[in-house]
């Protein structure tokens, strides 16, 4: 990410590292979790869950960023129609996200011998 940025990168860029990697932290915390669902409950409920998860992350994260606005002063204030659309494709990004951690958590599942 550090050689696609801007040199020097953006006041914000290290806080965008930090979360993304609680974010591979959480979610490689999550996958003992999910194995053991779907050997109890099978594969869809991972998938729900994963997609649950990922569609909740986007939504916390548009919600979090979406406050800030863009934090340019000579920018005009964001209108409700552009808040709407940020929060439906942020929270659709973190939706298809948690459904290919799910597929892959499912696929990359153990097998028992």
């Amino acid at each position: 990410m550090l050689a696609g940025s801007d040199i020097p990168p953006p006041p914000g860029f290290a806080f965008v590292i930090l979360g993304i990697a609680l974010l591979v932290l959480l979610i490689g915390f999550a996958i003992p979790r999910l194995w053991r669902v779907q050997g109890e409950r099978g594969p869809g409920r991972v998938m729900g869950m994963s997609i649950g998860l990922g569609a909740g992350i986007g939504l916390l994260l548009a919600f979090i960023f979406g406050l800030r606005g863009s934090g340019e002063p000579s920018r005009p204030d964001i209108t409700l129609g552009a808040y709407v659309i940020w929060f439906l494709v942020v929270t659709f990004v973190g939706t298809v996200n948690g459904a290919f951690v799910g597929g892959v958590t499912i696929l990359a599942r153990p097998k028992a011998k």
